[in-house]
């Protein structure tokens, strides 16, 4: 019997199966999480110049549309636990972005602004999630991206507490 020497070359990994069972390919939980977890991960690679994760962006965001918000209410309003908060707050205060100040109405919170900086830094974050959900998104129809957002935003709307108002 003769034995052949094992090469030194490293063998190609083996790559994952990227296509899960058909099963799971029917459970809107798996697909929803699946599509999220991307999503999230290729944002997350966009925002790296920046040096802003996408939790970093949802925060400036939020401050652009609502204006000046507690930490709480900040926290609320990105379903964030307050001490996320506080280590976001700590961040974006580092990178000049935002600015806490004293609460004009109470004493014990602390209210949260955008600084220039930060609004100079909007349009841009805007401009890389739009690219990024374009390009996520072009394995779908106009139509079918539309849909997908009216489906979407049906279900966080009725699966958290926000007022039908601004529905």
């Amino acid at each position: 019997m003769i034995l052949k020497k094992k090469s030194k070359k490293a063998q190609p990994a083996q790559l994952p199966i990227l296509i899960p069972i058909e099963k799971l390919l029917g459970r809107s939980g798996f697909l929803l999480n699946k599509a999220a977890q991307r999503v999230r991960e290729v944002y997350e690679e966009a925002l790296k110049p920046t040096g802003l994760t996408a939790k970093h962006a949802g925060v400036l965001m939020i401050l652009e549309e609502k204006g000046s918000l507690s930490q709480n209410e900040l926290g609320k309003c990105a379903y964030i636990d307050r001490t996320t908060v506080v280590g976001l707050m700590d961040d974006l205060e580092r990178l000049g972005l935002v600015e806490r100040k004293e609460h004009p109405t109470d004493r014990r919170s602390h209210a949260i602004y955008l600084t220039a900086k930060g609004k100079d830094v909007l349009p841009v974050i805007d401009k890389q999630a739009l690219e990024m959900e374009r390009e996520f998104l072009d394995c779908l129809s106009a139509q079918e991206q539309k849909s997908l957002i009216q489906i979407l935003r049906k279900l966080v709307l009725n699966h958290f507490t926000v007022s039908k108002e601004s529905r």
